[in-house]
Formats: C-alpha cells, structure tokens, sequence
C-alpha cells in the first residue's frame, strides 16, 4: 500500500508542476517511438530509437510543425544502482513553414536505479529488484544546427533530468511476461543558451500504461504534456498535448 501511495504522490507532484496559464497556445501532436535493442551481455546494450512526431491540430496562426528523430546509443551498466550511456541524435524538423533545420547531437548519461538492478541469468537482462521501479536520468547533450535558409549554424549545450516511475498491475514486476504496468516521467530542460528552434526550454510530463508481451516485445501508450518558452528570461507561452505510442523490440 505505502509503494501505491508514493506513486500517487509523484503523480499529485506532476499535477503542481503543470499549472496552466490562461494565455497558453495549446498543441496536440502525434509521437511515435520505434526501439531496437541488442543486449550484447550483462553489461553492454546497443540500440536504435527512430522517433517521428506530427502536428495534429494547432492555433490557426501558429506554422506548421513535423520532425523526425534517429537515435543509435549504447548503454554500459557498471553495477547495480547506475548505468553510463552514449546517444547520438540526428534530427530533421520543420520548424516553421519557412525553415527546416537539421540537428546532431551526441549525448552523455548517467541513469541512476534508486532501488537497484539485478541481472538475471536466465533471463539475460538487468532487472528491477523492487515492484515498485524508480529512476533519474541525467544527460547532457552538444546540439549542433544547420538551417535551411541563409542564417548562420548554431551550437548549443542543454541539461536533461528525467525522473520516472514504474508500477506493475497484474505481475509481481514490471519485467513479467504479460505485465500491464503504469508509468510516469517528469522531464527538465535547460539549455546553456537559446538556439533558433521551437521552444528550447521546457518541461515535460508523461503518464500512461505499458505493456510487456515477453522479453522481445514490450508497448506502452503515454500522455504528453509540455509547457515551453522561447528563452530562459521569457515566460512559459505554449501548452502542448501529445499522445507517445511506443513498441520496443529486444534481442
């Protein structure tokens, strides 16, 4: 019961953390998010996120907005509590209906297991020692742009801290064949400076159902909602709505 509590607790924090303004532009969009991993061993996992995002319905004023993401990383797990990672983002958007950019990111990580991991052997995957799983991913990324018109490229540095939680519904834990589970993520960014791109500097909130068929195949469906601005001396101007479909598959 106190496990069931403090998952309620994180998402009455999620709630205070998501006033929303009265002048706020409102998006919704559609994401997609296509994983393939390859567990090497008990400590090296390689993979690749292909992640294309849509507008759905907008302001009438507001342009048009699309991007599609591609993500190769690796993932090294030192020991029990944390895993070191490496990202390399290669991004496509249409920022506006005048300007498309390009961007390429490598990111660095380090994910912490507040309630520690366990390999399983017979398995051959890390598991979470606890029913109830929570987590901090912290990354920093090195954002490069190149622009469709005539504007120079820009660089930039942005700090992210992910925390996330996950609770099992029907299985003594979330890495169960068959288990439905709830899942939920609170997400900072904050970039070093402001880049010319659609709201740099946000905060963002998930939560929805996931599913695990077996060990290969794992789905969940997530709400999104994010508050943006343009720059960190600006207010948060835009609200935006999101549904995040996700399949993973694993060897």
């Amino acid at each position: 019961m106190h496990v069931r509590r403090a998952f309620s607790n994180i998402v009455m924090l999620v709630a205070v953390l998501a006033p929303c303004a009265a002048a706020a532009q409102t998006e919704l969009q559609l994401w997609g998010d296509i994983t393939f991993s390859w567990i090497k061993d008990h400590r090296l996992t390689l993979g690749v996120d292909t992640e294309p995002q849509v507008l759905v319905s907008k302001p009438a004023d507001d342009p048009g907005w699309a991007a599609l993401d591609v993500t190769p990383s690796v993932e090294y797990t030192a020991n029990k509590w944390f895993d070191i990672l490496g990202e390399l983002k290669l991004a496509r958007t249409r920022q506006t209906n005048d300007l498309d950019s390009t961007e390429i990111a490598p990111r660095v990580g380090i994910q912490f297991h507040i309630l520690t991991n366990l390999y399983d052997e017979l398995a051959g995957e890390n598991r979470p020692k606890h029913r109830f799983v929570l987590r901090n991913l912290l990354r920093l990324e090195w954002r490069n742009f190149y622009y469709s018109n005539d504007q120079p490229d820009s660089s930039t540095r942005r700090l992210r801290d992910r925390v996330q939680a996950l609770y099992p519904l029907n299985r003594s834990s979330i890495t169960d064949s068959g288990a439905i589970y709830l899942q939920s993520d609170v997400e900072w960014f904050w970039p070093r400076n402001d880049p010319d791109e659609r709201f740099a500097n946000q905060q963002r909130i998930r939560a929805g159902l996931g599913y695990r068929r077996d060990r290969a195949w794992r789905f969940a469906t997530l709400y999104v909602w994010d508050r943006s601005r343009n720059s960190a001396n600006e207010g948060f101007s835009a609200t935006n709505h999101a549904i995040d479909l996700r399949v993973r598959r694993v060897w």
